[in-house]
């Protein structure tokens, strides 16, 4: 078993570092991050038909408060 969790940390380190380079690079040549986000959030929504800012700002709290027994 310890293999195994040797083996998936491994592949989350480099998922990690892999994602570090590819956002380095993307600063180096001028990424705009918020324009990257508004077209993922368009897409997402147009593909789910989801409300992406109610999901973040509205679900996500509420749900936090339900699992960590917030009244």
């Amino acid at each position: 078993m310890k293999k195994v969790w040797r083996v998936i940390l491994v592949i989350v380190v480099i998922s990690i570092a892999v994602g570090a380079v590819s956002a380095g690079v993307g600063v180096l040549t001028g990424a705009d991050f918020d324009r990257v986000g508004a077209v993922l959030e368009e897409n997402v929504a147009e593909t789910y038909n989801v409300d992406l800012d109610a999901f973040i700002h509205e679900w996500i709290p509420e749900a936090l408060d339900v699992i960590l027994g917030k009244p």
